[in-house]
């Protein structure tokens, strides 16, 4: 059994990172089987899953609800039972929301939080706010969830550290110091005053209204009132997330490609791990590309020429098919050995840590049955 079993098998809480492209969503998908055949319980959250991975998984259009995967999906991931796996699509405006909720007892001021227009491009558009999300939601299903095992795939993003960072960054999105300064006083009758402001700063304002506008410096000064309310429970809700994420009942799995610049992201994602005091489970290379076997035009043709199929069908012919077969083989060769090289690497930089490989699939994962391949590398 591979480590990436052992940790399906033993861990609360498996948190998927890496650049978008890589398999990601695949690979929580299939470690999320895995795990269910092992008798856990387990739910696998996604940001943005692939339209015909959920076909796939016959859950459909999946929503805000977590939903079981079919019985007869899970019978073709040879999942035995019922009850065992389950599919969420995490919502980022529902996890803000639901935190504002918790906080904010007033239905008036929730209203206004809701309805004020840098809310929304705090938790919709601003850098992190998915991951934040992503963290909100994944505190309260592995606080209240009921379940074996969650395996979180992270929204994809050009940069696997964007998921750690993600709760700095709304910190100190709703809490700079440029931010409080533009804050109403609480005495000026529910507008943003300018003239409540020393002569300095409404010079400031002023200039910069003429640029956005004096409806934006409303928005912001109403928000920032509002929101006080809120931002001890966000900055408390970061400290609790950021207990989780270090508990011993989570791993993350870094998945990437065998390639220099992924590598090297990985390698350095690796490091600030490790600064960070929070273990690495794992690295899932996807996609890897496997030795051609003959390279040589000769052997090619002989080969050929012994395949019943190619009775009757001139040595010419299949001397120039086999001289063809020879330049992809060579041009295989040299990609395999670079992507060995790379992993080698990856190896080597990260003593301890394991390497799961997944070698490229003669199809995409849109079906049960690919979907369960991938699985079976990753269990091995």
């Amino acid at each position: 059994m591979t480590r990436v079993a052992e940790l399906a098998r033993e861990k609360k809480v498996l948190v998927c990172v890496g650049p978008g492209g890589v398999g990601k969503t695949t690979t929580a998908a299939a470690l999320g089987a895995l795990a269910a055949r092992l008798g856990r319980r387990t739910l696998v959250c996604t940001i943005d899953p692939a339209p015909r991975l959920a076909d796939a998984l016959g859950v459909g259009a999946l929503g805000p609800e977590a939903r079981a995967v079919p019985p007869e999906a899970c019978r073709a991931l040879g999942i035995e039972g019922e009850g065992r796996y389950f599919a969420v699509r995490l919502d980022t405006a529902r996890a803000f929301a639901a935190l504002v909720q918790q906080q904010v007892p007033d239905a008036a001021t929730r209203a206004r939080i809701f309805a004020n227009p840098i809310y929304r491009e705090i938790t919709t558009s601003l850098t992190g706010s998915q991951e934040y999300a992503a963290t909100l939601a994944l505190y309260e299903l592995a606080t209240h969830g009921g379940y074996d095992l969650i395996v979180l795939d992270t929204p994809p993003t050009a940069n696997a550290l964007d998921f750690l960072d993600a709760p700095k960054r709304i910190e100190a999105a709703v809490s700079s110091p440029a931010l409080q300064w533009l804050m109403r006083p609480p005495d000026s009758g529910g507008r943003f005053s300018l003239q409540r402001l020393r002569a300095g700063g409404a010079l400031v304002l002023r200039r910069l209204g003429k640029f956005v506008g004096s409806q934006v410096l409303d928005d912001i000064g109403a928000f920032l009132v509002d929101f006080q309310v809120v931002l001890a429970g966000f900055l408390a809700r970061a400290a609790e997330i950021d207990r989780l994420l270090r508990g011993p009942d989570v791993a993350f799995l870094l998945v990437l490609a065998p390639e220099v610049a992924a590598v090297d992201e990985a390698m350095y994602f690796h490091s600030r791990l490790r600064q960070a005091a929070i273990p690495l489970g794992g690295f899932v290379a996807n996609r890897v590309h496997e030795a051609p076997g003959l390279d040589d035009a000769v052997a090619l043709g002989a080969a050929l020429r012994a395949r019943p199929e190619t009775r009757g069908i001139p040595d010419a012919t299949l001397e120039d098919v086999a001289a063809r077969l020879a330049t992809l083989a060579r041009e295989a060769e040299a990609l395999h050995a670079s992507e060995r090289r790379e992993l080698a690497r990856l190896a080597s930089s990260a003593p301890g840590i394991p390497v799961t490989e997944v070698p490229l699939l003669d199809h995409d994962v849109d079906n049960l049955a690919e979907l369960r391949a991938v699985g079976r590398w990753l269990e091995r």
